[in-house]
């Protein structure tokens, strides 16, 4: 009986977990997506649920599957913004100031990890950081975390707009590949930071790759 009744609540906590429309954080107010290319987005729901998505002038539709899971590809984007992506199933998610242009993944150790502010090894990093104004260049920094699989998730994350007050933070290296970029393309920059310094390539290789 007690077990039976341990199910039931599992059953009706994972229920509630997926019953709202949700998506993984590496989406959120202030991203960049790709231009020119077909633009994922996938998350989760209430099993069977239809969903309907806007962004610009476009809007899709998809049904989750029996464990709730849906993913679609929006069509292709010229650089441009800012957008709305608005998902409506049950519930309704809003992402705001959304841009589209050139998104770049910014990996590695040590030199990538780190910031403009904060190890003292930028020089007139006080300088660089006070004149930081593009709002249009935009960072999320990937959290740290050891898993022996593969994640659905991170556990946070939140795009943040390049300012005086927000670019100490921003990997110092990819800061400065995304300003020169702007400067010569005028379209927005996304950077996704994954680095984490000190690390080996054995830790970022896949199962698969180990066993070939």
């Amino acid at each position: 009986m007690k077990k039976n009744i341990l199910f039931l609540i599992t059953l009706v906590s994972t229920v509630h977990l997926f019953a709202n429309i949700t998506l993984p954080k590496i989406f959120g107010d202030n991203m960049v997506l790709q231009r020119n290319k077909p633009i994922p987005l996938w998350g989760w729901g209430k099993p069977n649920e239809k969903i309907t998505i806007r962004f610009n002038h476009q809007t899709k539709t998809v049904t989750t599957d029996l464990n709730g899971n849906w993913k679609v590809n929006l069509d292709k984007e010229s650089a441009g913004g800012p957008y709305q992506l608005v998902l409506k199933g049950i519930n309704t998610v809003t992402f705001k100031n959304i841009l589209v242009g050139e998104v770049w993944i910014c990996s590695g150790q040590s030199n990538m990890e780190m910031p403009i502010e904060g190890w003292g090894k930028i020089n007139n990093y006080q300088e660089e950081i006070a004149a930081a104004n593009y709002p249009q260049i935009r960072h999320i920094k990937i959290p740290n975390a050891v898993n022996s699989t593969p994640q659905k998730d991170i556990s946070q994350g939140e795009w943040k707009i390049c300012s005086p007050q927000t670019a100490g933070d921003f990997t110092a290296t990819g800061y400065f590949f995304a300003r020169e970029l702007y400067n010569q393309l005028k379209i927005p920059i996304g950077l996704i930071n994954t680095s984490w310094g000190g690390t080996h390539v054995e830790t970022w290789t896949s199962r698969e790759g180990f066993e070939s």
